[in-house]
């Protein structure tokens, strides 16, 4: 019996990361700026993919962040999230290096249906990115 309990339960968590590792954002704000840090660093087109809202067209974004920042060059030393607003949207200020020189931007992360997103591209329904 405990045989099969175990069992239900590894079938029921590989359940639930397959439906979810391919779902777009991440759990928390503090989350999704951990991972579009790490897949620029990867240079990872596909993780920052899954990061970008799935309502904008972030392709050519995308391929201009992996251009500046991607790879090894960015060292990112420090990050803050700041509250605006609205509560489904948040700033995150990130400081660092690229290239060994001082590295500040602001990222902006947005609640995309429960999950959090990082904003980049337009928005393919006409609503203006903050």
């Amino acid at each position: 019996m405990a045989a099969f309990i175990a069992a239900v339960g590894v079938v029921i968590a590989v359940g639930v990361f397959l439906a979810t590792r391919d779902t777009p954002g991440q759990a928390t704000p503090e989350a999704a700026v951990t991972e579009y840090v790490a897949a620029l660093h990867a240079a990872d087109r596909g993780r920052l993919r899954l990061l970008a809202h799935p309502r904008s067209d972030a392709a050519a974004e995308i391929d201009s962040r992996l251009a500046q920042l991607g790879g090894p060059a960015l060292i990112v030393t420090q990050w803050k999230i700041a509250n605006t607003e609205s509560d489904a949207t948040k700033a995150a200020e990130l400081t660092g290096t690229l290239d060994g020189a001082p590295y500040h931007s602001t990222i902006w992360l947005q609640d995309c249906d429960g999950r959090w997103c990082v904003t980049m591209g337009p928005s393919k329904d006409g609503n203006p990115k903050p």
